[in-house]
């Protein structure tokens, strides 16, 4: 009689040789003398799993496994068998079989490159990477194309959970094991674009269409980002070529609106945003772009609509929300605006800015008579010297009110009525209680177009600084008036930013105001903008004290010293405006939502007059109302002592 071991020499030489049913038969044989004989269940396991019966092959070959915990070629089969079951939970469990392969081989790449793509199945795609890049580094001879396959699946795991970095670096793998590969080129592309980095996304994006010229899509996504560095022209190409290779592409069209909006062609923007609202209605971000051209025309109720029906769409959509509260703010909705507007904090662009304190933010609610609060800068300068009006209404009702802010107005908050004390962030906090941002003070005391607390002044320059201006810039009988044309254009990758190249004029645009008799202009303009001084208008007589500012506490008492003010919508105007100073406006079509759509007489600020372009990008009008102006100004005032 055989023994166990010929029989099992026998089964396997007719498993071998393909005669299946002979190895399954005498394989249970041996099993029905020795149940637990770990040979016989591993190759009637693999034997199942052959045939079909995956699910009895894994019962099997697993048993297998836990008697011959050593037996490195039994975990990777059960690995393999376990694949074979086709589910997520089968998956990760098979990942964790050639984990077990592993750690008494740790040098198979091939080993290595299975458990990559169990844990690309089973969904851990960080996990996936690390296991794909030890296969790469265990063996050059690993099959490039393969591999790539696997790194791409594992970066499409990554770019789904948001590992934008660690999608970008999967998708460069992939890249570069098979460069052939245009689907790899494209979501690197696509990884880097959400990285930061633009210009890498371009170049992977232009390798991907060298590879496939009818990739239609990573076509569509190079036109967002060439506008984003200023590449308008190869964006303008970009586009066209996107709607001939896909013309039933939303985004073809939707991706073109930034170009549009930029290059100030909102009609047609509006038409191309339009188009890829009908092909995918579902789509909240062409409704939420389409807000945004709305407002350029000024169309503020519509625009609302558009807000309205882009959060129905996608109602955790922050940035929807956030277009929503512009749109409301604009047209005058102060109270509803404010609560949308609290949803800033959700989208990306205030990270580098939100802060996390352990103590809570003030609502309104709370009573803070004998408390300490912090007010604190978030955005722009101008943002802040708008905001910190509310400081006295804070200290009437008993707060010791402290103020976070930039280090250029830690001076000037100081002698805000009500401030106790000011700090420059990135300094040592003193202790309060509590805390809110600049932009929340409005919600938080429910503030409307009725109740904006508009006295000035609540900023002030300190006398003795006042003084010495007066003494550094004497009068000599005309009326002084301060210019700022240009903003700050707070560059990215040497790319001035949109809304600045839509605020900014250049000072030869102001000639007219040369004409006008009588006038002493003083140049309160700092930044890039400043150099233009050397080629200012003919005629036009114009003084450059800013070398001696240093802060906007010099700023401020520079500006007590002027008869009026003229500047474009940046932090100038706010200061001014603040101080009760005559301030003259001067804003793009697409106003900022504070100046509710280019009203003449604002709100916030008493001693204002605010004059809007009537087309985008075209200041010749607002110039000669200004002109217009200014003559009627000095016709009033005459000479000043």
């Amino acid at each position: 009689m055989a023994t166990v071991a010929e029989a099992l020499n026998l089964a396997l030489d007719h498993h071998l040789s393909g005669r299946l049913e002979e190895a399954r038969l005498l394989y249970g044989r041996i099993l029905d003398v020795d149940p637990d004989n770990p040979h016989a269940l591993h190759f009637a396991g693999l034997l199942a799993a052959q045939t079909g019966a995956v699910a009895d092959g894994v019962a099997m070959i697993g048993k297998a496994a836990a008697l011959l915990p050593l037996a490195a070629d039994i975990h990777g089969n059960l690995g393999k068998a376990l694949m074979a079951l086709g589910t997520p939970d089968g998956a990760a469990r098979a990942a964790a079989a050639f984990r077990n392969l592993l750690v008494l081989q740790p040098d198979g790449a091939g080993d290595w490159f299975a458990l990559g793509g169990a844990l690309t199945e089973a969904g851990d795609g960080p996990a996936a990477f690390h296991a794909l890049t030890r296969a790469l580094t265990a063996s050059a001879a690993t099959g490039s194309e393969p591999l790539a396959e696997a790194f791409e699946r594992a970066g499409l795991l990554l770019y789904a959970a948001a590992d934008w970095a660690g999608a970008a670096n999967a998708f460069g793998k992939a890249s570069g094991l098979a460069p052939q590969r245009a689907e790899a080129h494209r979501m690197l592309g696509a990884a880097l674009a959400q990285t930061g980095d633009p210009e890498g996304a371009v170049e992977a994006l232009t390798e991907a269409l060298r590879r496939d010229p009818m990739l239609a899509d990573a076509q569509t996504n190079l036109i967002h980002l060439l506008v984003t560095l200023g590449r308008f022209d190869e964006a303008e190409r970009a586009g066209r070529r996107a709607v001939a290779l896909d013309p039933g592409n939303a985004d073809a069209y939707g991706n073109r609106v930034p170009l549009l909006e930029q290059t100030v062609r909102v009609a047609e923007a509006l038409r191309q945003c339009g188009r890829a609202a009908r092909i995918a209605p579902e789509r909240a971000a062409f409704h939420r772009n389409r807000l945004s051209l709305l407002l350029h025309e000024g169309r503020h109720d519509e625009a609302v609509a558009a807000g309205r029906e882009a959060i129905r769409l996608a109602p955790a959509d922050a940035d929807a929300h956030l277009a929503l509260a512009v749109a409301l703010l604009a047209s005058g909705r102060l109270r509803e605006g404010w609560e949308e507007f609290e949803w800033r904090w959700e989208t990306r662009q205030l990270d580098p800015v939100h802060r996390n304190f352990p103590q809570p933010q003030w609502t309104g609610a709370e009573d803070v008579a004998g408390r300490t609060i912090l007010l604190y800068a978030e955005q722009g300068l101008g943002d802040t010297l708008q905001f910190v009006r509310y400081a006295p209404l804070l200290s009437a009702r008993g707060a010791r009110v402290i103020v976070g802010c930039s280090p250029a107005l830690v001076r000037l908050m100081e002698r805000v009525d009500g401030v106790a004390a000011a700090v420059a962030w990135g300094g040592a906090l003193p202790a309060f209680d509590l805390h809110i941002p600049m932009m929340s003070l409005p919600r938080a005391f429910g503030t409307d177009l009725d109740s904006v607390p508009a006295a000035v002044p609540y900023l002030r320059a300190d006398p003795a600084d006042v003084a010495a201006w007066r003494e550094r810039l004497p009068m000599d009988g005309r009326p002084r008036v301060g210019l700022v044309w240009a903003g700050s254009p707070r560059t990215a990758r040497g790319v001035a930013s949109p809304i600045d190249r839509r605020r900014s004029l250049p000072l030869a645009a102001l000639a007219p105001l040369a004409e006008v008799r009588g006038v002493r202009f003083v140049s309160l303009q700092m930044g890039p903008g400043a150099a233009q001084l050397a080629e200012a208008p003919a005629g036009m007589d114009i003084e450059d004290p800013m070398g001696g500012v240093h802060d906007f506490a010099d700023t401020a008492a520079l500006a007590e010293t002027l008869d009026l003010v003229i500047t474009v919508d940046t932090s100038v105007c706010h200061l001014a405006g603040g101080l009760g100073r005559p301030t003259w406006t001067l804003s793009r079509a697409d106003a900022c939502w504070r100046w509710l759509g280019n009203r003449e007489a604002n709100p916030w600020y008493p001693t204002m007059r605010v004059f809007g372009q009537d087309r985008s990008g075209d200041w010749s009008g607002v110039v000669a109302r200004l002109r217009a102006a200014l003559t009627d100004f000095v016709a009033a005032h005459g000479h000043v002592s």
